[in-house]
């Protein structure tokens, strides 16, 4: 009985730690600006486009930072506030996409 609770106990905190470290890592990439405003610059140098779409973008910084959608976007809003990118148009009528381009050299 005493074995099952130890390997049960350290599984527990094997996975307590894991989630610790994903916690740590994706708050990381949110506080470093550096980091993702030159992420930002290899995705729209590799696009070779003045500005590129919202979908584009997140594709772009999942491919570079390994992360979901849903930080992406996240991540896409504190370029926004840190002026790292802007929205260059809104055309709703073609589906809802969102162009950006980057305010940066």
């Amino acid at each position: 009985m005493t074995q099952t609770l130890i390997i049960f106990g350290i599984v527990f905190l094997v996975g307590i730690l894991l989630v610790f470290y994903k916690y740590q890592h994706r708050q990381k990439l949110h506080d470093n600006v550096d980091q993702l405003k030159s992420v930002i610059r290899q995705i729209f140098e590799e696009a070779e486009k003045p500005a590129i779409s919202q979908n584009r973008l997140i594709k772009g910084l999942k491919q570079h930072l390994g992360i979901n959608e849903k930080m992406a976007l996240k991540l896409i809003g504190k370029a926004r506030h840190e002026d790292l990118i802007e929205i260059e148009s809104l055309d709703f009528k073609k589906m809802g996409k969102m162009q950006y381009r980057k305010k940066f050299e």
